[in-house]
């Protein structure tokens, strides 16, 4: 399958020099496209397709299509004709990559994962984006932290779905260290992607209402937005240029969930008082899970990170391996 992405829209949101400095809407962030290996011009498609981790893919269940070999399979999944092709599409991408540290990633994983998640998202019906809804719907959107993760998932889809954005969780795969993404699909459609790597639910509601702030903040700044893995909410980012809109999104994000003002009641500055009790009590008055509470109380360290883990929902994806 593929995303019906018109191209000439696409050119005119972004622009390249020298194949690292990208704009993006007017919005420049500093690219490195050839982290991993080398494509060669001359790669052959079986040499092309050992650059890609479908072992990993497979064992995820990925969407991979049927094909004589690694290399068909992979050009059907990426639905391109070569590696040649492969390559002009990809490294065209605009990816602003948030990084709590600098370190190696293998670009060939996280073009899988952005390919997994379009694929995915393409398969969702969408209303056409609708700002003002998608606002109206964060308070009902915030309250779902308090179902059963696979209940709240479902119903975040739908209410996401109605208002233009496609919601998408994708498993993590090895040398992306990905979190999540963000992302304009067409004028009126947008993509949310989140990868199942957290262990707790404050992580992963974190990181959607971070990703949504993008879609609402920055349209017309940022086409694409992947964000990687943080130990905790919120993190440094290393590009300068990427600072104000990754503080902007983890400040919507934080004052979504928990808003100043209520935070501003608990004794924050009394952590003795914060027992349990008065966690669960303030959650139930907010109408958000404890463990948003907890995990927002650890990342301001008002709590040391050992304490209150108790009141955090575990998460457990239970991906079953390929036979």
């Amino acid at each position: 399958m593929k995303l019906n992405i018109d191209p000439d829209w696409f050119l005119q949101m972004v622009e390249k020099e020298n194949n690292r400095i990208v704009s993006v809407g007017g919005f420049f962030t500093r690219v490195e496209t050839n982290m991993g290996v080398e494509i060669q011009p001359d790669m052959k498609p079986s040499e092309w397709s050992r650059i890609f981790p479908l072992k990993a893919m497979r064992k995820l269940r990925f969407s991979l299509p049927q094909g004589k070999s690694d290399a068909e399979v992979l050009l059907k999944f990426f639905d391109v004709r070569s590696p040649d092709a492969w390559r002009a599409r990809w490294s065209n991408y605009a990816v602003a990559f948030r990084q709590t540290q600098e370190f190696d990633f293998h670009s060939e994983a996280l073009a899988v994962w952005v390919r997994e998640a379009e694929i995915i998202a393409s398969q969702i019906p969408l209303a056409e984006f609708d700002e003002a809804k998608l606002r109206a719907s964060l308070n009902v959107l915030r309250r779902l932290t308090r179902e059963d993760i696979s209940t709240a998932l479902d119903q975040a889809q739908e209410i996401c779905s109605r208002c233009g954005v496609a919601l998408v969780l994708v498993p993590e795969l090895p040398g992306t260290r990905i979190s999540g993404c963000s992302r304009w699909l067409t004028d009126s459609h947008a993509m949310v992607g989140l990868t199942l790597r957290y262990k707790s639910g404050e992580q992963l509601w974190f990181t959607f209402f971070h990703e949504l702030a993008h879609i609402l903040l920055h349209r017309h700044r940022q086409l694409f937005v992947v964000d990687n893995a943080a130990g905790e909410m919120g993190d440094e980012v290393v590009d300068p240029v990427m600072a104000k809109y990754e503080e902007e999104a983890d400040r919507f994000a934080a004052d979504t969930l928990i808003p100043s003002a209520e935070l501003a009641k608990l004794p924050l500055h009394k952590p003795d008082e914060l027992r349990s009790e008065l966690i669960q009590d303030f959650a139930e008055s907010i109408e958000i899970h404890p463990g948003i509470v907890i995990g927002r109380l650890q990342h301001d360290k008002v709590l040391e990170h050992w304490q209150g883990n108790t009141l955090k929902q575990k998460l457990e994806w239970g991906f079953v391996p390929e036979e």
